[in-house]
């Protein structure tokens, strides 16, 4: 059990609403099962006696029959919107989990029962201080849809425009706020007791999909994605981005023009409209090549959903929640890797790796550039039109975090975004190659990068940068650090094996030390009032609000043993 510190021994009633939590989510991943995860990890005493013997005694022959990953996309599924949500980010990082698993958690459906109407009406009049009637000229009950996050309803504004409006789940802030501290209990303790789940790096992960949600749950952010996005394309011809009212939004909900357009991979509906699939197919590769080489920004999340056509073949975006950025410098990394791939040159994705100090010093090079090269020269045998660039990144990505290369975030996510747009061209038109488009595009915006003299004379402008800085820190460290050593300062912390879990048990000692010590003062206190009472008048106010005290006191001593099975 984690210590009941006394800090939150004074605040009960959000311990217990967390530990009701803590016990529903034990519960499912049981169920699902994972009870020998539970166990080793240290979480079952958290389920109490009766459940702890019901869930780790069930037959789970039924449900064994699904494969592991099946079993823990079941598990997000039955969670809810916190849970949904991580599983769809943890689908863009095969640098912390196992391909298997990235590719079964990408198959999560955010499709969820929607909420009352009347939550609607409350979050909308609560976050502008007027009324429905006087934002809107009409605004339709039934949801056009419902997610993890959100639900989007129609609506017509006094102008005349027609909009969607995308409202905020009721209470979802302080839903994600528990889930987010129970999640970080278990990865906290998963690291610290289960040895083989270390490699996942899961305390890593929780802590970046909080970062994630957070921002994603701030409509506000997503307000600015829109706007900044359809600046970056406001150009293009190909591409339409939601026209958004500013007055309309707010933390909870926000506004935008209504997409009338059919959905990119209903073939029926473009032949209907007179669209050509392999115009959208084309298109909608530039848009995504042009989003991230050429504006820095791009959409993280193009599943097809997100994609509408509109009459004339304009593809319009919807859904601005999750994007991706990077920098100049970072855009360089990314085309020389992707370029070293598609030349089929692993002599040159190796230097990249260990130019960044992506491989760690128990990297064998040669087996991982081995590796790779065999993957891509499998590729490279086959014809244009046989090539699935998902499957064929997907592997090199797979080999490449084997070897322990930790892959930064942003790449994975410009990765998935290519991957993604793969897949739905191919969906509307089975002959399209999105190598004829990549190649070229790739290789001529990398020798235009890599000649350009203002390219070179910024990166050279980076490196004398970095070594004056390095020249000016240095001798103000080493000082400081001679002056530590001077004063006797300077300490040299050592890490054992197990630490974590002893100061844990510290822990626990010492919170039960301070709930045992206060139960007995209150029995004491109310002994004392009891065997002083007039039998006439009985016991003063006081010594039943001490006997209370002491009563809770105990329950709580008594409950930790029993859910710890021991002192």
């Amino acid at each position: 059990m984690i210590g009941l510190s006394p800090v939150a021994f004074l605040r009960v009633p959000q311990y217990w609403r967390n530990l009701r939590r803590t016990r529903a989510i034990l519960k499912v991943i049981a169920r699902h099962g994972f009870s020998d995860v539970i166990v080793r990890a240290g979480l079952d005493a958290k389920l109490g006696f009766l459940w702890r013997r019901i869930l780790l005694t069930e037959d789970q022959t039924e449900i064994m029959r699904a494969t592991w990953e099946e079993r823990v996309r079941m598990v997000f599924e039955d969670l809810g919107p916190t849970f949904v949500k991580l599983g769809q980010i943890m689908a863009t990082r095969p640098d912390l989990i196992p391909m298997s698993l990235v590719l079964e958690l990408r198959k999560l459906q955010d499709n969820v029962p929607p909420f009352a109407f009347e939550e609607v009406r409350r979050t909308i009049e609560e976050d502008t201080g007027t009324t429905l009637a006087e934002l809107f000229a009409s605004f339709d009950e039934a949801p056009l849809a419902a997610a993890s996050i959100a639900q989007v309803h129609r609506a017509t504004l006094k102008s005349g425009e027609h909009v969607v409006v995308k409202v905020q789940r009721p209470h979802l802030k302080e839903t994600i706020e528990t889930d987010l501290a129970i999640l970080r209990i278990i990865a906290l303790q998963l690291d610290a007791r289960v040895p083989e789940v270390r490699q996942f790096n899961v305390l890593a992960a929780v802590d970046e999909f909080s970062r994630s949600l957070k921002r994603e749950i701030d409509f506000r952010n997503e307000l600015w994605n829109l706007e900044r996005y359809r600046k970056n394309f406001a150009q293009d011809p190909t591409l339409h981005v939601p026209v958004t009212y500013p007055k309309l939004c707010s933390v909870r909900f926000i506004t935008m023009e209504f997409i009338a357009g059919v959905k990119v991979t209903d073939l029926d509906a473009l032949h209907r409209i007179g669209v050509d699939p392999g115009l959208i197919a084309r298109n909608g590769t530039q848009i995504v090549l042009d989003s991230i080489f050429k504006y820095g920004f791009f959409h993280a999340d193009p599943h097809p959903g997100n994609f509408f056509v509109l009459p004339g073949g304009t593809i319009a975006l919807i859904d601005f929640g999750m994007m991706g950025s990077v920098d100049k410098q970072r855009m360089d990394e990314l085309l020389t890797f992707l370029v070293s791939i598609l030349l089929n040159d692993t002599e040159m994705m190796v230097n990249l790796f260990l130019e960044l100090g992506l491989i760690d010093e128990d990297t064998d090079v040669r087996a991982l550039r081995g590796e790779v090269s065999g993957v891509i020269e499998r590729y490279y045998g086959q014809s244009l039109d046989q090539i699935d660039i998902g499957a064929f990144i997907a592997q090199v990505f797979e080999v490449v975090v084997r070897h322990h290369v930790w892959l930064p975030g942003d790449l994975l996510l410009v990765a998935k975004s290519i991957t993604t747009m793969e897949g739905i061209a191919q969906e509307i038109l089975p002959s399209f190659n999105p190598i004829e488009m990549m190649r070229p595009y790739l290789v001529t915006l990398y020798v235009k990068r890599t000649l350009d003299p203002l390219e070179h004379s910024k990166r050279i402008y980076r490196v004398v940068n970095d070594w004056l800085s390095l020249a000016q820190t240095v001798p103000r460290d080493v000082r400081s650090l001679l002056g530590k050593a001077r004063k006797g300062e300077l300490t040299l912390r050592v890490e054992r094996p197990g630490e974590y879990e002893r100061e844990a048990q510290k822990d626990r000692i010492a919170n039960r030390a301070i709930v045992t010590a206060l139960t007995l003062a209150w029995m004491g206190i109310t002994a004392y009032g009891l065997a002083n009472s007039s039998p006439a008048a009985g016991p003063p106010w006081w010594v039943w609000v001490a006997g209370t005290a002491g009563l809770t006191s105990g329950s709580v001593l008594l409950m930790s043993l029993l859910r710890s099975r021991g002192i």
